[in-house]
């Protein structure tokens, strides 16, 4: 089945976090750089945008090697701007309706599947597990759904709400939302809160020691037969 979806891998910063010199996604996961693992996941969306900057030629090998229609755009300004420039300028590119992932996220493909078919816009929220967290205020609607209101970083949640991570998940209509920015993507979106807030399993590395937790967790999705390397 082919999803009629953009799938945007924002993967044009430097990830100096990591302390590495190569960008986040061509870490090496269990054999695999990590933009691989992520394109063996959206290997059913009709579209997939990647943004590059820093070892732009590097990323856009290593991507064409199993994606050699993907489009790529070049956000020049990585080293001034946040995900939210990168985002903004591939949602100029996108023909279909966009899922953005940060180049150092994998997700559980089937919570990646829900999220597509969920109403736009969405966003991934996960239980806290990072090291530094953006996190979500959310609440149940009249409909029993969980819904996010409010993003913090740096800041207390809401009082009387549950409190969620953010997976850097979203998904935006290029058409309809003309959401734009240059820092944060949680900065870009948040006049489009409250929105709709899918529980997605994933791991994401932004530091060296989050590396095992996400080797274990893809070990296991390979064992289960729910990825397949």
């Amino acid at each position: 089945m082919i999803l009629r979806r953009t799938a945007v891998i924002n993967a044009a910063g430097r990830g100096t976090r990591m302390g590495q010199s190569r960008p986040k996604c061509l870490t090496p996961i269990l054999g695999r750089l990590l933009v691989e693992w992520q394109l063996l996941t959206l290997s059913t969306f009709e579209e997939v945008v990647v943004v590059v900057g820093y070892q732009a030629q590097d990323v856009i090998a290593a991507v064409s090697k199993l994606r050699s229609d993907a489009v790529f755009v070049t956000n020049s300004e990585f080293g001034s701007t946040g995900t939210a420039a990168s985002l903004s300028l591939a949602l100029e590119h996108a023909r279909f309706p966009v899922v953005s992932i940060d180049g150092d996220l994998l997700v559980h493909p089937n919570d990646l599947l829900v999220l597509t078919q969920s109403a736009v816009p969405s966003i991934g929220v996960s239980e806290i597990q990072s090291l530094a967290p953006v996190l979500v205020s959310a609440r149940c609607n009249a409909a029993g759904l969980l819904e996010a209101i409010a993003f913090h970083h740096g800041e207390p949640p809401l009082p009387d709400a549950l409190t969620k991570e953010w997976t850097g998940l979203v998904t935006i209509s290029p058409k309809v939302h003309t959401v734009r920015g240059t820092g944060h993507v949680y900065q870009m979106i948040r006049t489009l809160l409250p929105c709709p807030a899918i529980h997605v399993r994933c791991r994401e590395i932004d530091y060296p020691e989050e590396v095992p937790a996400m080797e274990e967790w893809l070990r296991d999705l390979i064992d289960q037969g729910t990825v397949h390397g």
